[in-house]
């Protein structure tokens, strides 16, 4: 997954498709809107259906929340208090000009401007290719964005998840063959797995907003920076872990009552299974898409007020900053540090007190939500066990937002309806995920090699 040093990450950067990038689209009227926000919202939910397609859904929310990090950050300039749009603002820059309205599925941003442009220079063959890129960007950025995602989303978690399936059999098989003198193994694995996942859960939401907001999966992996971050937002992402620990409740409520519901019981025939289990798919990921939707739109506007508020007391080093971030800012005039304001010695030591003392205690709650979490996560799977561990190794609202148990031995058996196993999903996820990133990498390479032989006019 490394990248060329010299190429620049998609970063708050959506090339605009039309020759020019910052040209004000015509307006978008209201009733257009209307109808494609349920449009896009069902898509959305479509996505969450299928591992592969859920790769989408990932790397738009990606998308989503740069837009969100600028928005905020415009919020707090004087570009609003000015009078500006946050459209013209966005549209006044290459950089941001994909971010002037909520990013798109699969059609590039803006892209009947380009579709209604004429020849350039009388030449098919480009644009052809600029055809190609508007209907094809943003399909392309959500995949790319969302491999990137779930590689760093599942590097970190996976351990945990793959301890819990480990630990969880190994008891059960340990229950059934009587074996119990190697019982502390399921125990121990179990438990190290539970403590694991606790401590990446206070990482995680700041480390995976910051890779959305700069797209670079490189910013995942700035530890000093996002913990720098975290001691600054510890009552927001206190109040974030609380509702993600919440909103999680009826995701194992949907994905353990499958088995019990009372239309189950009416079931005769292997195809009406198939059609209860696709449609409770589908309307419980009514509730998933949009819950997920809502934690990613949430930790993005921490991010970029914690960033902001470190950048203006001199909490962090610009330098650390990804360069678009400090684009960003620069544009909106928010580099500039803010003096502090002078207190008495008494009200300072106050509240660097209070700071540390709601830090450790922040903590520890934030201990028990998870562990909260984690007996929910059990009590769930003891009510109603999901084949291959997917309930263990992804949790919607945390990593990817898929939801779909159709049992193996059902989609191994009707293929030609679409189905597809859970290892097959895997499979084909992993596939796609190689072949998108070796084309884009491959292309990236011959395409610098090209520009750096290519001789002066």
């Amino acid at each position: 997954m490394s990248e060329p040093q010299d190429a620049a990450p998609p970063v708050l950067h959506q090339p605009a498709t039309s020759p020019d990038a910052t040209a004000a689209p015509n307006p978008v009227p209201l009733l257009r809107k209307i109808v494609m926000a349920p449009v896009k919202f069902f898509i959305g939910v479509s996505l969450c259906l299928n591992l592969t397609t859920s790769l989408l859904a990932l790397g738009w929310t990606h998308r989503l929340a740069q837009r969100i990090a600028l928005r905020h950050w415009w919020k707090r300039s004087t570009h609003k208090s000015e009078g500006d749009k946050f459209e013209d603002f966005a549209l006044g820059d290459e950089a941001t000009a994909g971010h002037a309205h909520w990013p798109n599925w699969f059609l590039g941003q803006n892209f009947l401007s380009l579709l209604l442009s004429p020849l350039p220079d009388g030449k098919i063959g480009p644009r052809l290719w600029d055809l190609f890129r508007a209907l094809t960007d943003s399909l392309r950025r959500n995949l790319v964005l969302g491999i990137q995602a779930a590689f760093n989303l599942f590097l970190l978690t996976l351990p945990a998840g793959l301890m819990w399936w480990y630990g969880w059999d190994y008891g059960w098989n340990i229950s059934f063959f009587k074996g119990y003198e190697q019982f502390t193994v399921g125990v121990t694995t179990f438990a190290v797995g539970s403590l694991l996942f606790i401590g990446t859960m206070f990482y995680l939401p700041l480390a995976q907003a910051r890779q959305a907001v700069t797209g670079d999966w490189h910013a995942f992996w700035n530890i000093d920076l996002i913990i720098n971050l975290i001691r600054g937002q510890w009552i927001w992402l206190l109040l974030l872990s609380g509702l993600i620990a919440l909103l999680c409740l009826p995701v194992l409520i949907l994905k353990t009552a499958l088995p019990y519901s009372s239309e189950s019981a009416n079931i005769e025939t292997v195809p009406q299974a198939i059609e209860f289990v696709q449609n409770y798919a589908f309307y419980s990921a009514l509730f998933v898409f949009p819950a997920y939707v809502i934690i990613r739109v949430l930790a993005a506007k921490i991010y970029a007020h914690g960033l902001l508020r470190a950048v203006q007391e001199d909490r962090v080093d610009l330098r650390d900053l990804a360069e678009t971030e400090r684009a960003a800012l620069q544009r909106l005039e928010l580099l500039e540090s803010q003096p502090p304001v002078l207190q008495h010695w008494f009200w300072k030591i106050a509240g660097w007190l209070g700071s540390r003392i709601g830090q450790i205690l922040s903590a520890g709650i934030l201990f028990w939500v998870w562990l909260a979490l984690v007996a929910g996560i059990v009590i769930s799977e003891f009510f109603s066990y999901h084949e291959a561990g997917r309930a263990w190794w992804n949790q919607q609202l945390i990593q990817m937002p898929w939801f779909d148990y159709m049992p193996t031995y059902i989609a191994e058996e009707y293929p030609e309806k679409g189905l597809t196993s859970v290892a097959a999903q895997v499979g084909n996820a992993i596939f796609i995920a190689l072949l998108t990133m070796s084309v884009r990498y491959a292309y990236q390479f011959f395409r610098d090699l090209i520009a750096k032989r290519r001789l002066p006019e």
